[in-house]
């Protein structure tokens, strides 16, 4: 069997008992708690990292578009809504929508390193649907001639082998040039910890660890006297009244109460400090991850551009080039035809922040006054009232005209 991208070989004497106990104790780490990209998400921080990238690419539309050279030698290039891969990837399969796949792609390839889905076809023609796989039940396997065929174990156990064409793959570094590093084993003692603490937190509040009452008796208590009197305590302390008064018997008097002393055992230090470490093996600002310690309006609008060009632009690259090598034809490469994300939605600033860049482009001749309306979602004005024209004069002053001849007169400022 495979598992985690290690393969077990499993005894007849071994119970299924013993097999997960020497598994649990080959992934236990140096803070006594078994890690696996299964479970890592029991750590807050890396629950935020997955959450954060994986909804961002939910929300990002992707398109099958032609690029070709226009007339005046500028690339071009032309949407494909009716492209079978278009299709596909707005209907992935039969019980996923395109936010569903896509957002669970994610969330496997942000803790697992690699994204398998299996590629069904009918009797002919192009791909009718994509069916994920677990990347822990896919071993890629490469032999003499360098030749890659993927190990499927079903759930039944039973095996399949598939070339590798058959799947649609995804990953991102790999130590062994097939299968993606998982960032979870690269910090799973960070992990550990965090999840550790996180643990012993909940145990500690939630047993009651700390005393709330301490009482100092003044002589001897025997042990039924003890007794009767921890039994009125708690049936005091069941009531359930707030401010309700308690009278002591004679030679018990109440104590100091325990002072909880987080700072000594580095409690809030460490989780802090855990939260950090693991932001940092993905490269995602802290901010993202509920740090917000030194966070400003400045810095975090600012952290927030690096996100998505140092975190959310890598994740969208490797997954565009899987997709036009897995789902494209060679006749579609040749013909120009690649698949891409639309940034702007993940990208766009606030509203005024927004017009005034478009305000930009429209002054210096980028966009038209259709261009601007459509990417605010509004629809098109028509032609005759200005809609597809261009600024030829700019707020500097200089002129210009379609034609580029200096006597002609200058078109008019719209």
């Amino acid at each position: 069997m495979n598992l985690f991208g290690f393969t077990i070989e499993r005894k007849a004497d071994l119970g299924i008992d013993e097999v997960i106990r020497r598994l649990e104790a080959a992934y236990e780490t140096a803070a006594g708690v078994v890690v696996t990209p299964e479970n890592c998400e029991e750590a807050p921080t890396v629950q935020a990292i997955v959450n954060a990238i994986s909804m961002n690419i939910v929300t990002l539309p992707v398109h099958v578009v032609r690029k070709g050279v226009a007339s005046n030698g500028r690339e071009e290039k032309e949407p494909l809504p009716n492209h079978p891969v278009a299709k596909l990837l707005a209907k992935p399969n039969g019980w996923q929508t395109s936010a569903d796949y896509m957002g669970d792609m994610a969330s496997v390839l942000v803790r697992f390193g690699s994204y398998y889905a299996l590629k069904s076809r009918g009797v002919t023609g192009p791909i009718r649907s994509l069916i994920p796989m677990h990347p822990s039940n896919v071993q890629l396997e490469q032999d003499d001639n360098f030749n890659v065929t993927a190990r499927v174990t079903s759930s039944s156990g039973g095996q399949r082998t598939y070339p590798i064409e058959q799947l649609h793959h995804v990953r991102g570094r790999s130590r062994n040039f097939l299968e993606g590093d998982s960032p979870v084993w690269k910090a799973r003692d960070a992990i550990a910890l965090e999840i550790a603490a996180q643990r012993y937190g909940a145990s500690f509040f939630g047993n009651g660890a700390m005393p709330g009452l301490v009482f100092k008796p003044q002589g001897r208590m025997d042990q039924p006297q003890r007794d009767l009197f921890m039994a009125s305590v708690q049936m005091f302390a069941n009531v359930g009244k707030r401010f309700k008064a308690m009278l002591l018997p004679a030679g018990i008097e109440m104590a100091d109460p325990v002072k909880m002393e987080n700072d000594k055992a580095q409690f809030l230090e460490t989780r802090k400090l855990q939260r950090s470490v693991i932001a940092g093996a993905w490269g995602v600002p802290p901010h993202l991850v509920g740090d917000l310690e030194r966070g400003t309006f400045s810095n975090i609008e600012h952290q927030s551009q690096e996100f998505h060009q140092k975190v959310m632009l890598p994740y969208i690259d490797m997954i565009e080039r899987a997709m036009e090598r897995d789902l494209l034809t060679a006749d579609d490469r040749a013909q120009g035809v690649v698949i891409r994300f639309n940034m702007d939605a993940s990208l766009r600033a606030d509203f005024k922040s927004r017009q005034e860049g478009l305000r930009i482009q429209r002054e210096a001749g980028v966009i038209s006054p259709n261009d601007w309306r459509e990417r605010e979602g509004m629809n098109p004005i028509e032609p005759e009232d200005g809609g597809d024209s261009y600024w030829q004069q700019g707020p500097s002053g200089q002129t210009g005209n379609p034609t580029g001849n200096a006597n002609d007169d200058p078109a008019p400022e719209l």
